[in-house]
């Protein structure tokens, strides 16, 4: 199958006769456009070489009922328009 790569940002199509003509397109083949599925036999299943993991953050408890009461006033209120006059 044949590609196109757009040369400025990058996005790969696939080819057509109206993009192949357009001058900041040019063909490429398919490990140029895809290479996450040429991977060789030797780099498939190695673990991250950056740390990747996460803490957990513990979740806040608000204790005071005034503040969530306050943060749920008027969420479903429907918005008061002002009207002009003339």
């Amino acid at each position: 199958m044949r590609y196109l790569r757009h040369k400025i940002d990058g996005t790969i199509y696939e080819w057509h006769p109206i993009l192949a003509v357009h001058p900041n397109c040019e063909e490429v083949s398919e490990q140029q456009a895809y290479p996450e599925k040429f991977i060789p036999e030797d780099r498939k299943g190695q673990p991250p070489r950056i740390d990747i993991s996460v803490d957990v953050l513990e979740e806040i408890k608000i204790d005071k009922p005034e503040l969530s009461q306050d943060a749920g006033r008027g969420l479903f209120a429907k918005p008061k328009v002002k009207r002009a006059t003339l």
